[in-house]
């Protein structure tokens, strides 16, 4: 928890909570989901799984909603879309008020359907001094009524849930809007919402709420002396502040520990997410919220975490040959003179391979080049499935005989197995053996 504390803006409290606990009618015996996230300030295991019980509980209050209801009837939603993209007749109806239009894959899409904004959700690798973010870019946005908005998930175990007292926050969204949540997704899915009602919605990721993963939505056009109270307080969400007294409060050993993850209150209580900053922005970056609470937005490197920091192809200097291309552990690479350069396959299988074995990615992987390595980095698919690492077309191998970094026993073999340069020409010399 060694992070360096940044003050978070002093916001105006114009007035009381929205809702407080005392208002509260619920006869349900089970704790309310918003005392635990209140001032009391109850200890950290309690503060920090809040958000997986929302998630749960958006399931629960999403699902079972008043079947008298007549205000959800006829609304083209029958329970058993399941959001795939395929244009169906049940898929092409409207967005549901409270379950939204949900898609496994966020480019297949109906063309019938078509958004008018799109947010993604997405995770922002740690830094010197900050912990990860988990956020929604933009992370404040102004739309029209009646403008669909696309939520396309970059990365796992999101959800798009209102602040609204029937999935158990205080309510931050204008009267009259629906409890809506997505279901939890992942990632190259997406969540269609229809905004109808104007004003100022404040959306969370409910796996992730304390972890700082809010938004503000403002629809229509608004004026600054009609905005609702929580559109100027945050003293009605969770804070560093009341994580750190809850950490404080469990042991001794936590005293002077800080929560070091961004919440709620410091999120949406930034000059950024005003909503008449929103109004005239049209959008705000989640970089511009970070950036006013001290801190920078880190962007995650493409491709899966293996390629970052392990490039497929090296450069080694060697005593006698100099600059070779070497593998991801550093051992020597070699090209075959009975290989056509570009050809796109092998000639070497079978027993050939168990002693030359071919140098290979996993999966949708692409070879990532290091410092040094000039030679163009491709791949192509072997009669065995796997993609093999070509550069400058030629493919590559291993020698089963070189035994640790550095070893180039297959240099010259039978006059045709040769290492190579940085750029990928063959380095030709008489046999060693």
């Amino acid at each position: 928890m060694g992070f360096v504390r940044h003050d978070l803006p002093t916001i105006e409290n114009g007035g009381t909570m929205t809702r407080s606990n005392a208002e509260k009618t619920d006869e349900s015996t089970e704790e309310p989901t918003g005392d635990r996230l209140g001032f009391e300030r109850r200890p950290l295991l309690k503060a920090v799984g809040a958000g997986t019980a929302l998630a749960a509980g958006a399931g629960i209050t999403t699902a079972g909603g008043d079947e008298d209801d007549e205000s959800h009837e006829d609304d083209g939603y029958d329970g058993t879309d399941e959001g795939d993209g395929t244009d169906t007749a049940s898929e092409t109806r409207e967005i549901h008020p409270v379950y939204g239009y949900p898609a496994r894959d966020a480019a297949a899409i109906p063309d019938s359907i078509e958004p008018d904004h799109e947010i993604t959700l997405d995770v922002a690798p740690p830094g010197p001094d900050q912990p990860p973010f988990l956020y929604f870019d933009p992370t404040g946005l102004r739309v029209d009524s009646g403008d669909v908005v696309q939520f396309t998930f970059a990365s796992p175990d999101h959800t798009v849930t209102a602040m609204h007292p029937e999935i158990g926050l205080p309510q931050r969204v204008p009267d009259g809007a629906e409890p809506f949540s997505s279901p939890v997704q992942g990632p190259g899915s997406a969540w269609l919402y229809r905004f109808d009602h104007e004003g100022v919605y404040d959306i969370y990721c409910a796996p992730h709420l304390d972890f700082g993963m809010v938004m503000r939505v403002v629809v229509g056009t608004l004026e600054e002396a009609e905005l609702p109270e929580y559109a100027r307080t945050v003293e009605d969400l969770p804070s560093r502040e009341d994580v750190s007294a809850g950490l404080n409060e469990m042991s001794e050993q936590n005293e002077g520990c800080e929560w070091p993850n961004l919440m709620p209150a410091g999120i949406l209580g930034t000059d950024a997410l005003d909503a008449m900053t929103i109004q005239r922005a049209g959008t705000v970056p989640f970089s511009a919220v970070v950036e006013e609470l001290g801190y920078e937005l880190i962007e995650a490197p493409e491709g899966p975490p293996s390629e970052v920091g392990e490039p497929t192809v090296r450069v080694r200097d060697h005593p006698d040959y100099g600059e070779l291309l070497v593998g991801p552990e550093g051992m020597t690479v070699y090209m075959f003179d009975q290989d056509t350069r570009n050809a796109g396959e092998s000639a070497c299988s079978g027993d050939c391979a168990d002693a030359w074995p071919p140098l290979t990615v996993d999966g949708d992987r692409e070879p990532v080049a290091g410092d040094g390595v000039t030679a163009d980095l491709e791949t192509f698919e072997r009669d065995t499935g796997e993609r093999q690492v070509t550069a400058n077309g030629w493919p590559l191998y291993y020698f089963s005989r070189d035994e640790e970094p550095g070893d180039v026993q297959g240099q010259g073999v039978n006059d045709v197995w040769w290492v190579l340069r940085p750029d990928g020409t063959p380095l030709r010399t008489d046999s060693d053996d």
